[in-house]
């Protein structure tokens, strides 16, 4: 006996390897960051944060420190708002840190998100470290459309320009764990 495939699922298919195809690289240890073109806070306060000039747009390279913590989130994604208490701690935990403060800078993206969303998620969970639409998903087709939450940790500066030190995806883990990874990395990127 012959068994046929129905013709849409052989459609299904094609888009389905179409699209991850088309789809950027899933960033990984070593790599470089791509560059992430994010547009410049209008508040004086975050510019200062991460160092930046008044601007249209910067790279996330552009920004001041040696290290960045970047969480890709969706204001719809319920990991992502159950992460959310853990990030803020983890922000707070960084600001608390005399060697960590000034090294490392942390930011998230919300893919999918318009500045409306992620002023709205920045307001109902308290998010304090500075959030970036993506309304049109540049950003996260360019980092291979990876799943909410998923964060990246790169190296800034000269030397090592948006090298990837370490990603995950889901729970960013125990926050001693995650202060330990990045005491560890900013050690390692000492000058």
């Amino acid at each position: 006996m012959k068994i046929r495939s129905p013709w849409w699922l052989v459609a299904l298919s094609f888009l389905a390897v179409s699209a991850v195809a088309s789809a950027g690289k899933m960033p990984a240890i070593g790599d470089r960051l791509v560059d992430l073109r994010l547009p410049t806070p209008e508040s004086a306060e975050t510019r200062e944060y991460l160092g930046l000039p008044p601007g249209e747009a910067f790279s996330a390279t552009a920004i001041a420190g040696k290290i960045l913590v970047i969480e890709i989130f969706s204001m719809y994604c319920p990991h992502c708002q159950r992460e959310a208490p853990a990030v803020n701690r983890l922000y707070q935990a960084i600001q608390d840190s005399e060697p960590l403060r000034d090294r490392v800078k942390m930011i998230g993206i919300g893919v999918g998100n318009s500045t409306f969303e992620i002023n709205h998620f920045r307001k109902h969970y308290s998010i304090l470290f500075p959030l970036f639409p993506d309304e049109d998903f540049t950003v996260h087709k360019a980092i291979g459309e990876v799943r909410t939450p998923f964060f990246i940790v790169a190296a800034l500066g000269p030397n090592d320009n948006g090298r990837i030190l370490w990603t995950g995806s889901g729970s960013m883990g125990s926050l001693e764990t995650f202060m330990a990874r990045l005491n560890d990395l900013a050690r390692d990127s000492a000058p």
